[in-house]
């Protein structure tokens, strides 16, 4: 029993060994290569890819104000173009209602000069058949003369 009582003199857990030293040197060793090798790379990969999400933030508020730029050129081109089409429809009308006006005014004369031609046409035709007529009643009022006095009348105006 003693002996177990000389090695736990020796083996006190308070004090420190050479074993925590090595450890303690092989952390610290691990440590620097750790920092001298791992780290940087990590490092260096983090800020890549940091660089690399602002660069996409900017690409996309880029995108973004063209995007917007673009629906106002857009929206400005609709709306001259709205106009455009207004005035453009404006303008057939009017072209439209003159045209139609003129028609009416090319129509109405035209109505009058045949109007016109078809009374000339008709005063004519009336005065062939009066002048007709007065043949006609001529020739039956000399006819029915002869037949009531029985003899031949000239209408010369002379006597028989």
């Amino acid at each position: 029993m003693t002996s177990v009582l000389a090695q736990g003199a020796n083996n006190n857990f308070l004090l420190p060994n050479a074993t925590f030293f090595v450890e303690l040197l092989l952390f610290v060793v691990f440590l620097l290569i750790f920092q001298r090798f791992i780290v940087p790379p990590l490092a260096k990969a983090m800020q890549e890819r940091q660089d690399m999400l602002r660069k996409q933030a900017e690409d996309r508020e880029e995108a973004a104000r063209r995007l917007r730029q673009a629906e106002e050129r857009y929206q400005q081109a609709l709306a001259e173009a709205r106009g455009e089409a207004g005035r453009i429809r404006d303008e057939a009308r009017a072209d439209a209602q003159s045209i139609r006006d003129e028609m009416r005014v090319q129509a109405d004369r035209e109505v009058a000069r045949i109007f016109q031609d078809g009374e000339q046409q008709l005063a004519a035709q009336r005065e062939q058949a009066v002048q007709q007529l007065r043949g006609e009643v001529a020739g039956l009022a000399d006819d029915l003369a002869r037949r009531i006095i029985g003899r031949q009348t000239t209408s010369t105006g002379g006597t028989n």
